[in-house]
């Protein structure tokens, strides 16, 4: 019974006309106005289209991405730590020099004799320290004055002990000098180093919050450009069936005019009086 039923089935649907026959098929596997998904999936575009290559000779115009407040901190703070490491540069060869002068000239204070001459050149510097800050009657004052140029005579002697003696204070008291500053620009390359990484930890969270809402909206773009692209082809589609089966389509007139309720009462008369005799 069922292969009879199918059967006139296919034989009711090869007499119809070819539009109303895809029109029959179409009502059969699914509702009018809807498409299945190998129809879906040649309408909608898998990949978007490939973008023009620029000619030969041409320039290629890149977008440039205004800096946010963060990264334009982390560019400044790198730059003042670039600005102290070159500092330190600076700083390292004279501390080097000052160490290797100081070096070449203790062997001369240490030679043979130095301690004396050394001895000496504080016991001088004690008087004229002494003369120059303390009241002393003009007898005990000839005395020291007196000393003082026998101190500076045997002195006189050793200049050259007492020249790197003095060369060497020179240098002690610039490297120290130097030793100081370096110290303090490492302080501040230090502190400069921290800033940077919590400034670039803070960039690079607020990169990936930046580009997890740009994908976020592209995926919203693309979603609304399927769901628009799957409501024209439902309009189109359902375009088509109303006009393929248009032709085959009878226009009644929901209305009915007065005669035509005239002659519906009359027959109804008639009716009821056949119905009596």
């Amino acid at each position: 019974m069922e292969e009879e039923k199918k059967a006139k089935q296919s034989s009711k649907l090869s007499a119809l006309p070819p539009g109303l026959r895809e029109i029959a098929d179409i009502g059969q596997e699914a509702p009018p106005g809807s498409i299945g998904p190998a129809q879906e999936q040649k309408l909608i575009p898998t990949s978007p289209p490939a973008l023009p290559l620029p000619a030969q000779g041409e320039k290629k115009t890149e977008r440039i991405r205004e800096k946010t407040p963060k990264e334009l901190e982390l560019d400044s703070l790198i730059a003042a730590r670039q600005q102290v490491i070159d500092l330190l540069k600076q700083k390292n060869p004279l501390v080097a020099e000052a160490r290797k002068k100081i070096a070449s000239l203790l062997p001369i204070v240490r030679s043979a004799g130095a301690s004396h001459t050394l001895r000496l050149a504080a016991e001088a510097e004690r008087i004229e320290f002494s003369i120059a800050t303390s009241a002393y009657t003009p007898k005990k004052e000839k005395e020291l004055l007196k000393r003082l140029r026998q101190i500076r005579q045997e002195i006189e002697r050793h200049k050259d002990i007492d020249s790197a003696r003095r060369q060497i204070e020179e240098e002690r008291k610039k490297l120290r000098e130097l030793l100081k500053e370096v110290r303090q620009l490492e302080g501040q390359l230090a502190d400069l180093r921290a800033k940077c990484e919590k400034t670039y930890a803070e960039v690079l969270a607020e990169r990936k919050a930046a580009y997890e809402e740009r994908k976020r909206r592209r995926e919203e773009l693309q979603k609304r450009r399927i769901e628009e692209l799957k409501r024209k082809v439902r309009e189109e589609k359902k375009k088509q069936y109303e006009a393929e089966i248009q032709p085959y389509l009878k226009n009644y007139d929901d209305t009915v005019s007065m005669s035509e309720i005239v002659e519906i009462e009359e027959k109804g008369k008639k009716k009821e009086k056949k119905g009596k005799e």
